[in-house]
């Protein structure tokens, strides 16, 4: 019984599904390890951070896109999502108390 609800309700769960980002989907190690680097580093400007990263492994055609996915991660960051990019706790209040959150 609990089987045909389940099946019943997948095609509408499916449905509300968007598909992953390509972009995000190929760049998530650098863009990991990029806001890993902006967090650990309070002091720095995090576009010092960004930019050099991405010009660094990104191709020219990318780059805009791929800063532009770690700005909104940053920015989504919170306490929940830490593990995911090997950050402690204290390094991201250190981080949010430099940027003034």
């Amino acid at each position: 019984m609990g089987y045909e609800r389940s099946t019943k309700q997948y095609p509408s769960i499916k449905q509300n599904m968007t598909e992953p980002d390509p972009l995000r989907l190929a760049w998530r190690d650098l863009i990991k390890q990029t806001i890993r680097e902006v967090v650990t580093h309070p002091g720095l400007e995090p576009l010092a951070s960004i930019q050099p990263a991405v010009a660094r492994h990104a191709p020219g055609d990318e780059q805009s896109q791929i800063q532009a996915l770690i700005i909104g991660e940053l920015k989504r960051l919170h306490q929940g999502a830490l593990a995911r990019c090997g950050l402690r706790p204290s390094a991201f209040t250190a981080w949010r108390m430099a940027r003034g959150y």
